[in-house]
């Protein structure tokens, strides 16, 4: 504890010669940030936190600037959504610490999203995961339910950090941990020797406070860095509804967009068209494009929707189907063929049937069944012997 102490002490002498001490103006909107998370104000002493925050301080600020300056669209839309619904500024720096603002971001846990659902949180909060889509991935969807889950965890906790430690170490360990330590006090909670929670929950609460200690400083503030978080700097998003199984190409032409870039406004689509399966369904345009949208666009015939296997080729697709192979390209912003990956290709394209193998099938029994020649299917198929796996998809020509 005595060595604790002495390299606390080294620590903040050294702050205060290189000019680091917090101003006055600072500490008052460092004690507002902890007011704001429902953290008594005593905590901004904590030993443990402030050799964290005199180590790690300088890191955090280069992590949020580096956040918010490559991915300045997502922390103004959460901004806008946060506004929108009176909750919390520092909800957004708990994204940042869950997944910097990423929309593509992946963990080992499965969880996706700016704000790392996991399938099953997702689905309790009505985001849509199957084999179309993936709304963890539509920042103004996920970032809603982020604010319902969490506002559901405040209720059920009473406090905004016991809520941001549920979120990161779930409702059952976080009731437990304040069972054991008989006591939802932050110092106690976060005591390194009793190791209430995880060393994860522990860094990931005082995290988010740096975070905002970060956002409210008086120097970035007046930085050109800060307007970054202001919702002007990007260009904003309307949601519009088109048949499923609608190309994305097809919507990108009707407002002089690329299909890459429009795909980059819906990351949670899994493929360049809308989902087959459902009548309609949301895609994302930018506002400024609204009324070219609104003109020029005109429902037309739903794309067909082809299943790679294994062997194909542009060109081998492209003469199953009697269209070129630099339709299936265009229309699905691919240069490499995936094999069990499906693709849009125009409504003109050659009707392809699909079979899916049951237990017990043969290509024999398969080829009496459509009335297809066994050699006919095994050539539609790039097939190289007569094997069959039960679940995969064989196209029946006809």
């Amino acid at each position: 504890m005595r060595i604790f102490a002495i390299v606390l002490f080294i620590l903040l002498s050294c702050s205060c010669s290189f000019g680091f001490m917090v101003s006055d103006d600072n500490f008052q909107k460092e004690i507002r940030v902890l007011k704001e998370l429902d953290i008594d104000p005593k905590y901004i002493n904590d030993e443990h936190f402030l050799l964290l925050k005199n180590v790690r301080m300088d890191m955090t600020k280069k992590e949020f600037i580096n956040t918010i300056t490559k991915e300045y669209k997502h922390a103004a839309i959460i901004k806008d959504v946060l506004k929108e619904r009176n909750a919390p500024n520092f909800l957004l720096y708990l994204a940042i610490v869950e997944s910097k603002l990423s929309n593509r971001a992946t963990s080992g846990a499965k969880a996706a999203g700016i704000w790392q659902f996991i399938p099953s949180t997702a689905k309790l909060h009505n985001l849509k995961v199957d084999k179309y889509v993936d709304e963890r991935r539509d920042p103004l969807q996920a970032t809603h339910a982020a604010i319902d889950y969490l506002e559901r965890l405040k209720d059920r906790f009473g406090k905004w950090y016991l809520a941001i430690l549920a979120y990161n170490a779930g409702e059952g360990k976080l009731s437990k941990a304040i069972k054991l330590a008989g006591s939802d006090d932050i110092m106690v909670l976060l005591n390194p020797k009793k190791k209430y929670l995880s060393l994860e929950s522990r860094d990931y609460l005082r995290k988010i406070i740096m975070m905002a200690y970060v956002a409210n400083d008086s120097d970035f503030l007046i930085s050109k860095d800060s307007s970054m978080l202001n919702s002007a700097t990007y260009i904003g998003i309307k949601r519009v509804e088109i048949p499923g199984g609608t190309s994305l190409r097809d919507v990108a032409v009707s407002i002089g967009f690329s299909l890459e870039n429009l795909s980059k406004y819906n990351t949670h689509l899994r493929y360049s068209f809308t989902p087959p399966n459902r009548e309609t369904y949301y895609i994302y345009i930018p506002t400024i494009k609204k009324e070219e949208f609104a003109a020029n666009y005109k429902e037309g015939s739903k794309s067909k929707i082809y299943n790679t296997k294994k062997g194909d080729t542009f060109e081998i697709i492209a003469k199953k189907l009697n269209i070129k192979a630099s339709d299936i390209k265009e229309y699905n912003n691919v240069s490499k063929i995936k094999s069990n990956y499906k693709l849009a290709v125009p409504a003109n394209a050659k009707t392809i049937y699909e079979y899916q193998v049951k237990k017990g099938d043969t290509l024999g029994m398969i080829s009496r069944k459509f009335g297809v020649e066994v050699d006919e299917i095994i050539k539609a198929n790039s097939k190289t012997n007569m094997k069959l796996a039960i679940g995969e998809n064989l196209v029946i020509p006809h």
